[in-house]
């Protein structure tokens, strides 16, 4: 948004020329400090999809989103959700997990519910620092024994613990699936019930492959992802190169297929592969305890989270395959459920 709304105007008024009868839509991740009539005015009507970084209550939030003067952003970015709703832009809140807000889901979870909010996305943080700077700073995180003794992980201090994080989505999805289905929409157990239907991903995370979502940067250069924004992952240059070309090179889909053929025993061997791929390459800097390179760093958590939503996704499932609405699992969760439903024998 740095680069004004003239840039944004122009974006369109191209888009519009060279589309070519094709639909193009338009999404923009902001953390909302700059939204004003103006920009609010524009995105909805050119029909942009918002997505709003929002990570919970006021304390939760200020704790690592503050301005160049170290002042929490909480209050500027609650105008610009005020501004979206008034206008009617449609849009969804991406709440960053950290090491402190993993500990606090029910906090995080009502205040959105509170809010109004309806579509919600919660990113797990997961930084990791060089060897050196771990070593002055004294940070090892220690993580389950089954994952091996021998296998802390240097992050940073705000990183979520692999656990924790499991834990926070376990609660707030007991406290969705018995109140909120069918009101609010959490992408992660979104996701998660996809891969129980046997479903694609919608999202890169959890599909079976990545490198279709390539990234341009500032000058052009077109990297493989924007987690992978290094040399070694160039593709080349939208002024000089075809993006076609670029997406299906032999560099580029070695780099998606590595996602599933470099995944370790351990995870080739979990029931749980289906519904978590390995994760994002990203998050897998452990080892495995057979000494495996390869292994997520959330995997404790997402084990602990699959399992416990295991029998109420197949439940949702079974509700699906019989046309019947999700949101009926809340019933069934109240006590028994009196609907006849056809053999999928």
């Amino acid at each position: 948004m740095l680069m004004g709304l003239d840039f944004f105007r122009k974006a369109v008024r191209m888009q519009k020329r060279h589309s070519r009868g094709k639909r193009i839509t338009n999404a923009l991740q902001t953390n909302g400090v700059l939204l004003d009539d103006a920009w609010c005015d524009f995105l909805a009507e050119n029909h942009f999809l918002v997505g709003l970084s929002l990570d919970g209550p006021e304390d939760i939030h200020n704790r690592y989103r503050v301005d160049e003067m170290e002042r929490g952003s909480f209050s500027s970015v609650m105008k610009g959700l005020e501004l979206l709703r008034r206008h009617g832009v449609e849009y969804n809140v991406m709440a960053c997990v950290t090491r402190e807000s993993a500990r606090r889901p029910l906090d995080v979870y009502h205040f959105f519910k509170e809010q109004g909010v309806e579509f919600i996305q919660f990113i797990p943080i997961v930084e990791r620092l060089p060897d050196d700077a771990a070593r002055a700073l004294g940070l090892r995180l220690a993580l389950p024994p089954d994952l091996g003794a021998e296998n802390p992980a240097d992050v940073t201090p705000w990183t979520v613990e692999p656990e924790r994080y499991g834990d926070f989505l376990i609660v707030i999805f007991d406290e969705w699936v018995r109140n909120d289905v069918g009101r609010i929409f959490i992408m992660n157990f979104e996701w998660a019930l996809m891969s129980w239907m046997g479903g694609n991903a919608t999202v890169c995370q959890v599909s079976q492959r990545c490198g279709r979502s390539v990234v341009i940067e500032h000058d052009g250069n077109v990297y493989a992802c924007d987690h992978y924004v290094y040399p070694r992952y160039l593709l080349g240059n939208i002024l000089s190169d075809n993006p076609l070309e670029m997406v299906d090179s032999p560099q580029q889909r070695a780099f998606g297929s590595q996602k599933e053929t470099e995944l370790p025993a351990l995870c080739r061997d979990c029931k749980f592969l289906f519904a978590c791929r390995g994760e994002c390459p990203k998050h897998r800097f452990l080892k495995t305890p057979a000494a495996e390179t390869g292994l997520n760093y959330l995997c404790a958590g997402y084990k602990k989270y699959f399992q416990h939503i295991d029998s109420t996704m197949k439940l949702m499932k079974q509700l699906l395959e019989q046309n019947l609405p999700a949101s009926y699992v809340m019933d069934a969760l109240r006590g028994p459920l009196a609907i006849r439903l056809r053999s999928t024998q």
